[in-house]
């Protein structure tokens, strides 16, 4: 559980040596403050390291160091792309199985046309030979979700927090992500929440997997954004990653959305339903 505020339950993730008659070269940056930048970087940096990622997945990720002139940072890499018409899972048979890091890649763009802020960065771009999905690593993180909960830690603003959680319950639903543990949750320093590993999602439903889980309030700027988003614009932004039929049943489980919380308008008025959560998106 997330405490008491907020009950429900998520389902179920160099140092350059210098020599004696060099000068001492100054460490590589890691500041690249726009999407842009970093979306730039993604695509062009070298890759200079490799290890495992760590975190309990099964999708083989890595964790890469990536160098470009000064800067330096790590990403997230996913090249898993796997589609069935099913799979048997200890939770029971999923159908239509998709698990792939082009996944990643539309979070990134949907979150940006939502104007949210709380995906990270992720672009498409080969490694060892094939395509994968290359992601921005966070920056400062305190502790991802399983380690908050289980170390009792509380947020130092409980409504902020509790908004961002509900942007997560409403973004999930869109998607249709199968797999949000709570591992994928991170919290950075400022107490901002990153949604990341979007692997599994992006399904041909017409419905939200768990209508149930849409939290009573929205944020004011994401229901406009959920408004705005219309297939010609989210078929220019996904055309290489998603197939019409996703296309299709992203905007169904849109409207899905909008008319639950239009309804919760209808019957309690705009003070009791909607709220301020300002945009993350430079």
């Amino acid at each position: 559980m997330l405490g008491a505020d907020l009950i429900w339950v998520l389902s179920g993730s160099l140092v350059l040596s210098a020599s004696v008659q060099e000068p001492a070269q100054s460490p590589p940056v890691s500041v690249v403050a726009t999407d842009a930048g970093q979306e730039a970087f993604l695509k062009e940096a070298k890759v200079v390291k490799t290890r495992g990622a760590g975190g309990g997945g099964i999708t083989g990720a890595l964790r890469a160091t990536l160098r470009q002139g000064e800067i330096e940072h790590d990403a997230l890499i996913q090249a898993i792309d796997e589609e069935k018409p099913f799979l048997d899972l200890p939770r029971g048979r999923e159908l239509e199985f998709r698990d792939s890091y082009k996944n990643n890649a539309v979070a990134y763009r949907l979150d940006r046309l939502l104007g949210l802020g709380m995906t990270p960065v992720t672009v498409v771009r080969q490694h060892d030979g094939k395509p994968a999905g290359f992601t921005w690593w966070v920056d400062d993180v305190l502790m991802d979700e399983r380690a908050r909960l289980a170390k009792k830690i509380g947020a130092p603003d409980t409504e902020r927090w509790n908004r961002q959680m509900w942007v997560v319950r409403l973004f999930d639903q869109l998607i249709y992500n199968t797999d949000r543990n709570l591992g994928n949750l991170l919290i950075d320093k400022d107490w901002r929440l990153w949604m990341i590993d979007h692997t599994r999602a992006f399904k041909l439903f017409n419905q939200p997997k768990s209508p149930k889980n849409l939290a009573p309030q929205c944020a004011r700027g994401l229901l406009e954004g959920l408004r705005r988003l219309d297939q010609a614009t989210l078929a220019a932004a996904t055309r290489d990653l998603l197939s019409p039929g996703q296309v299709k049943g992203l905007l169904a489980r849109r409207d899905f959305i909008v008319a639950y919380y239009d309804k919760r308008i209808r019957e309690l008025g705009e003070d009791a339903v909607l709220y301020e959560l300002p945009s993350r998106v430079d």
